[in-house]
C-alpha cells in the first residue's frame, strides 16, 4: 500500500514538474494602435506587450510604424519599422532589436466571406552585446541579421447586422539566410473575432498557436497565447 502511495506521489510530482516547466509555452499578447487614412495612403502606429508564464514575465515590448499605399482596389503595398525590447531566455536579459519589413497584400470578397493574402519580406537586426558566455566571449546568434519571408492567409465571415466578425489566419515563416540551409521555420495559426465598437474604434480577441520555437531560442514567445488588441482610426 505504501509503495502504491509513493508511486502516486512520484507520478503527481513528475506531472506537476512538467506543467511548471511548460508554463513558458503560455502567454498573452496585448496591443493598441492608431491609423490615419489620407487618399490612397494609410499610416499606422502600434505598441505591443507580450508575456510568457501566463502574465508573470514580459517577453517582448515593441513600438512600430507602418505606411500602406493602395495600388488598386484589392491591392496594397507597404513598409514598416519596429523597435523591440526582447527577453533573451538563455541569458535572462533584455535586448533591443530593429525590424524592417516590406509587403504586398490583396483582398477578395466572396459573399459574406472575405479572403486576404499578405506576402512580407522581414529583416531583423539583433543585439548580442549582452550574450556573454562562461569564457567571457559574445555568444552570437546563429543568424544576424535574419531575413524571413512571411506568407499570411486570412479568412473572415461578415455576419449581417452583427458587430462581431470572426475569422482564422495561417502564417508561414521561411528563413532566407540560414547558413544550415533555408527552410520553413515556423507555422502560426490564429483564431479571432473583431468587434466594432463604433465607426472609428474596434477590438480584436484572438488565440495563437505557434508550431515551433524558431531558429533562435531567444525568439520563443510561447506556443499558446491569448490576445487582445485595440485600434482607433483618426478622423
Amino acid at each position: 500500500m505504501t509503495s502504491k502511495k509513493n508511486f502516486l506521489i512520484f507520478g503527481l510530482f513528475i506531472t506537476m514538474s512538467g506543467i511548471l516547466n511548460a508554463q513558458n509555452q503560455y502567454g498573452t499578447w496585448t496591443s493598441a494602435g492608431v491609423e490615419k487614412k489620407a487618399g490612397n495612403w494609410n499610416f499606422g502606429a502600434e505598441t505591443e506587450l507580450r508575456t510568457i508564464h501566463y502574465v508573470r514575465l514580459i517577453s517582448r515590448w515593441s513600438l512600430g510604424m507602418n505606411a500602406e499605399y493602395k495600388i488598386a482596389k484589392p491591392l496594397r503595398v507597404g513598409v514598416g519599422y519596429e523597435l523591440m525590447n526582447v527577453l533573451d531566455q538563455k541569458y535572462l536579459n533584455y535586448q533591443f532589436r530593429n525590424r524592417f519589413n516590406a509587403d504586398i497584400s490583396g483582398k477578395q470578397k466572396l459573399g459574406n466571406f472575405s479572403f486576404s493574402l499578405r506576402e512580407r519580406i522581414q529583416l531583423t537586426k539583433k543585439n548580442n552585446s549582452k550574450r556573454i558566455d562562461e569564457d567571457g566571449y559574445n555568444d552570437t546568434y546563429k543568424i544576424d541579421p535574419a531575413w524571413v519571408w512571411r506568407n499570411k492567409l486570412d479568412a473572415d465571415y461578415n455576419i449581417p447586422k452583427c458587430r462581431f466578425t470572426p475569422g482564422i489566419s495561417v502564417e508561414t515563416y521561411y528563413s532566407l539566410n540560414d547558413p544550415g540551409g533555408n527552410k520553413l521555420d515556423k507555422l502560426r495559426y490564429i483564431l479571432y473575432t473583431d468587434y466594432k465598437i463604433n465607426k472609428y474604434n474596434k477590438i480584436k480577441i484572438f488565440g495563437v498557436i505557434n508550431s515551433d520555437k524558431g531558429i533562435d531560442e531567444a525568439d520563443y514567445f510561447g506556443k499558446y497565447n491569448l490576445g487582445l488588441s485595440f485600434s482607433h482610426e483618426i478622423k
